[in-house]
């Protein structure tokens, strides 16, 4: 008996660490790295969709993404790492909500 997975796809996230001036006074950047393996359900918007988003900006996006309620807040503007249908993509946040049963997070 076949079973449905609701959340079939995976989300990464970039984290990026501060730059710092050594002792010599000589800057080193910071690093950054994918971390995270949440459970998500990616669907496409179909076409480049637009919306008004919750800081009254219009951005247009690919995927609209549901995560469980209790994931992590993402912010506008980070990088993403997809993982769906055996293929892996990066993008970029364009808005977030919390909602009392799933998280929406809109990607373009």
């Amino acid at each position: 008996m076949a079973v449905l997975n609701i959340k079939p796809c995976r989300l990464e996230y970039q984290v990026t660490t501060d730059g710092y001036d050594d002792e010599n006074g000589d800057f080193h950047a910071g690093e950054s790295y994918w971390d995270g393996d949440i459970e998500c359900d990616a669907v496409p918007a179909g076409k480049a969709n637009e919306k008004t988003f919750e800081d009254g900006v219009v951005r247009s996006y690919s995927f609209t993404v549901y995560l469980n309620p209790d994931c992590r807040r993402f912010k506008i503007g980070e990088k993403v790492r997809l993982h769906r249908l055996g293929g892996v993509y990066e993008y970029e946040v364009k808005g977030f909500m919390p909602y009392q049963h799933q998280c929406k997070m809109w990607i373009g």
